[in-house]
């Protein structure tokens, strides 16, 4: 794993600067009796814990000052971070207003992943002199083409372990050892991706030809739902593989990740390497250590897997660019869709964002050419735009319309796979007190509790409380007067099946996507043995689903009671996406919307299947309101148990921050959701138009010296949310 350091004294030490890769703000002296490179990973002794760190400078003599450097414990003789790797580090650290260790963390996650294993593989002894029978000369030509472990020999390419042993006996093939990796099956002369149509090649060359130019400006590929955007992006792949290099595929929710992995699988007869929270260390190790030392892969994740340590990087497509599942919102804040791009400079690699609802900022850089662009306007085969409707609710007090339920039904009965879309998790998002009126709210948050009844628990969304459910008012004490009021997709699903009894259905929602059977059920609805599908918007992600005719959307006019500035905007892609979920097949696809207010312009935008007048729309609203992408914003949060102290040191720091010129500084206020996890929320809002100008003010004052104990602070730079 590492390297023991000598600890006996020697005249000569070198000295270097070392960033921990711990939760500190800074480099560390350090040194050492033997002359290591930069990008060195040590372990080293801070405040009397170990931990990993990364050399990021080699000092030409001892640091000055009257404190004792401490000696570096260990360093790994096999690994170490380029250039590149700290470039990006550093940056990240930087523009998102956190530490360098804890940076650095993301992506040195532990001593485990240095360990190394090994694998037997095999050389041909060039001086055997005995005759071969047919199988042997086979094995020895694709042993001599590819370097494949023993195990890969035994269990892909279906060779006995006597027969291999049975050769080194002979001295025929000689065994050796190599440090373990995640691939050695990379097989280019068994991939078997699909033909491309006419107008996918042309854009395929397209995009090569911009690729080869080694600008490395980053490309959007643009393409309605269904035109075969992943074909064209898998042929990329094929391409940066064949020329053996790395290759990184984010997808905005990994657990939404397996019907892609299995037509990746089908195109290239291998399994890509899945990075997530999910798999175990042994695999983490191998995909991490993989990376680092440059050897040909593909790895797919959601957002960790930019902290990947890639040496060897060619290619990053981020699918479904838009998502905002690619924004993390606790601990450290950062969007890795944002991210990505910025490795991709650093690193002199390719990236493609692909999505056919691009975010706002996507499409205001590829208009003003700081993208390339690229569009499959077409859809794939013979599949035509699916058609939107709308279903009037006027004077209608009910979830389902008597029309919406007619039509469904007419739809089921001629064998006909429907998707029914209702934006809610649980089955009644308040329970409420008939008599003296107060809301079942959770104990620990500002917010109501969302009633599961398959749990039979009320549960916060936002902290996991639960408890379990009673009929009787826990503040007036009245009993038996606790009735539901609203909808969610377990009440949905709970009507459908009282009225829709004779039709296979299944309920999917983040709280369903992660169990054992999701994969059967996915099957399921590939092989239309599902007839009605009920989901919330996790259903509209990538998935591919073939058989589906029309999407019924329910709860359409609920989306626009948000704070979000983007709202529009998500209302707009989630619309879309779901609509684009429909009309694989010969016949149009069709969307019903059950609306109050059939004059909603952004109804108006889908119903035209007009995206340029509604992009235009909304870009013109960001101009005149000086809001992303014309400005940037940065959000402070805080946080603490005393309402008054919390609200004095935002005070504090809004006083300073006003110091500087070229701020506009809005707030303080009470966040949307002011109490959260037992603890009151405030914020501030930073708009300027100069780049890193805020990043830079914010670092250069200690807000803790503003701060007392008591009051945390988090800072999200370009937020996506503001509850």
């Amino acid at each position: 794993l590492f390297k023991i350091m000598n600890k006996k004294d020697s005249i000569k030490k070198y000295y270097y600067n070392v960033v921990p890769a711990h939760n500190y703000n800074g480099t560390l002296s350090y040194c050492s009796e033997i002359n290591l490179k930069f990008g060195s990973i040590v372990t080293i002794d801070l405040r009397k814990k170990i931990v990993l760190g990364c050399i990021v400078k080699r000092l030409l003599k001892k640091p000055e000052g009257n404190f004792k450097i401490k000696s570096i414990l260990a360093h790994s003789p096999y690994y170490f971070l380029d250039k590149k790797i700290i470039d990006f580090f550093i940056w990240f650290s930087n523009y998102n207003i956190c530490s360098l260790g804890a940076s650095l963390k993301l992506i040195l996650l532990n001593a485990d992943i240095l360990k190394t294993e090994h694998d037997n593989y095999f050389k041909i002894n060039k001086n055997y002199k005995l005759k071969l029978t047919n199988k042997q000369i086979l094995f020895l030509k694709l042993i001599n083409n590819h370097i494949l472990t023993e195990q890969i020999l035994i269990s892909k390419e279906n060779y006995r372990k006597s027969f291999i042993n049975n050769l080194v006996k002979k001295n025929i093939i000689i065994k050796k050892q190599k440090i373990k990796s995640a691939i050695f099956n990379i097989r280019k002369e068994k991939f078997n991706l699909n033909k491309l149509t006419d107008h996918q090649e042309k854009i395929y060359t397209g995009i090569l030809h911009n690729l080869n130019n080694k600008n490395f400006k980053p490309m959007y590929l643009d393409g309605t739902t269904g035109s075969g955007k992943t074909e064209v992006y898998f042929k990329i792949i094929k391409y940066f593989l064949e020329r053996k290099k790395q290759v990184l595929v984010l997808i905005p929710e990994i657990a939404l990740s397996t019907q892609w992995v299995s037509r990746f699988e089908k195109a290239f007869n291998f399994k890509p390497n899945i990075w997530n929270s999910g798999i175990r260390k042994s695999e983490k190790r191998l995909i991490w250590q993989s990376a680092i030392k440059g050897e040909t892969m593909i790895a797919v994740g959601a957002r960790s897997s930019i902290f990947l340590p890639f040496s060897n990087l060619g290619l990053i497509i981020v699918d479904e660019e838009n998502d905002i599942s690619y924004k993390q919102e606790d601990q450290l804040i950062y969007n890795a869709r944002d991210m990505a791009i910025v490795k991709s400079k650093i690193n002199q690699s390719n990236i493609i964002l692909v999505s056919a609802t691009p975010s706002i900022e996507t499409y205001y850089n590829y208009i003003t050419n700081k993208y390339s662009y690229k569009n499959l306007y077409k859809r794939f085969g013979v599949a035509k735009s699916p058609k939107i409707k709308v279903i009037n609710m006027k004077n209608n007090n009910k979830f389902f319309s008597q029309e919406l339920i007619d039509i469904l039904e007419s739809k089921l009965k001629r064998k006909k796979q429907v998707l029914v879309l209702i934006n809610r998790r649980g089955y009644a998002p308040i329970k409420i007190c008939i008599k003296c009126g107060r809301k079942k709210h959770c104990k620990y948050c500002d917010v109501n509790l969302v009633y599961h009844k398959n749990k039979k628990l009320m549960i916060c969304h936002h902290c996991g409380y639960s408890e379990q459910l009673s009929t009787n008012c826990s503040y007036c004490h009245k009993e038996n007067t606790i009735i539901s009021l609203g909808f969610g997709i377990e009440k949905v699903t709970e009507e459908l099946k009282s009225k829709l009894k004779n039709y296979r259905m299944v309920s999917l929602s983040s709280d369903s996507i992660n169990n054992a059977n999701f994969t059967e059920t996915l099957k399921k609805i590939e092989n239309g043995s599902i007839n009605l599908i009920i989901g919330t918007q996790i259903i509209s992600k990538g998935f591919n689903f073939l058989k589906l005719n029309s999407v019924f959307i329910l709860d359409f006019d609920c989306w626009f009671y948000s704070t979000d500035i983007r709202t529009n905007e998500k209302i707009f892609q989630l619309t879309q996406q779901v609509s684009g979920r429909t009309s694989r097949d010969k016949e149009t696809g069709e969307v019903y919307i059950q609306t109050y207010d059939k004059n909603n312009y952004l109804l108006k935008a889908l119903i035209a299947n007009d995206r340029e007048s509604f992009y235009k729309n909304e870009l013109s609203f960001r101009r005149t309101s000086n809001l992303p992408p014309y400005t940037k914003l940065i959000a402070i949060i805080l946080l603490g148990k005393e309402i008054a102290i919390v609200r004095r040191v935002s005070e504090n720091i809004k006083n300073y921050l006003e110091t500087h010129k070229n701020l506009t500084v809005l707030g303080p206020i009470p966040a949307p959701i002011e109490y959260i996890r037992k603890e009151y929320r405030y914020r501030i809002l930073i708009k300027t138009n100069q780049p890193f100008l805020a990043q830079n003010i914010i670092r250069k004052h200690d807000f803790n010296k503003l701060c007392i104990k008591s009051v945390k602070i988090k800072v999200d730079v370009d937020p996506l949310s503001f509850f």
